[in-house]
């Protein structure tokens, strides 16, 4: 179930790449990247102060990234952590782009979570977050089209305040939404019950190994 699951985001994601860059590519508005969207931070709390650790808030690192979709962070914080770093506490949707480390990597909050500072976190400032998601997809690929021959070793503000990309016409904007939100709503429903399944599978195997419960006295 779990790998129908992932083909059909997979596909539906596609399908809503493949309706954007149609839109995308008859645009005939050029606008700055950050005209469209703005660039926030992260921090991380002190790394030696254990009460800001190990909480119940996500903590997202470039080694979290999603596809498209980030619920569980290897890392997680406390309340008390929150408040003691440089980072706010994003919600569903925030789009996060990794800016160090593994650079140009895309993804989405699938719940609300912090970030550290080698991370953005991409907000509309009034434009739809999945309009931001693939906005980002796009002025990501033409920076590392940009960096071809050089290190693409990190992406800065700078990097795209000076990004122009094509923004879609208010009807074009309208008419891909339409289509689009409820695909990413699919997508996010089934990528929760995949991490549902996942969970049920780590409690319940090794208490099948063992013999503490027999198949028979299982209910999914």
């Amino acid at each position: 179930m779990r790998v129908i699951k992932n083909l059909a985001n997979d596909n539906l994601e596609q399908q809503a790449a493949a309706l954007f860059l149609s839109l995308y590519n008859r645009s005939n508005t050029e606008v700055r990247y950050t005209d469209l969207i703005q660039i926030l931070g992260g921090g991380t709390p002190k790394t030696g102060e254990t009460a800001y650790w190990n909480g119940n808030i996500a903590f997202f690192t470039p080694k979290d990234v999603g596809t498209p979709y980030t619920f569980i962070t290897e890392k997680t914080i406390t309340e008390e952590g929150l408040s003691h770093c440089n980072s706010r506490l994003y919600p569903v949707n925030t789009v996060f782009v990794t800016a160090r480390g593994t650079v140009g990597k895309v993804g989405l909050s699938g719940v609300p979570m912090a970030m550290n500072q080698s991370c953005y976190a991409l907000v509309g400032k009034e434009t739809h977050q999945l309009l931001v998601y693939f906005y980002t997809l796009k002025a990501v690929d033409r920076l590392k089209h940009k960096a071809s021959g050089a290190v693409f070793d990190a992406i800065t503000t700078r990097d795209f305040d000076s990004e122009q990309i094509m923004k879609l016409s208010d009807d074009d904007a309208k008419a891909f939404l339409c289509v689009a939100e409820p695909m990413f709503q699919e997508i996010l429903n089934n990528s929760i019950e995949n991490l549902r399944l996942s969970t049920l599978r780590d409690f319940l195997l090794p208490k099948l190994m063992s013999g503490e419960i027999g198949v028979s006295s299982v209910q999914l």
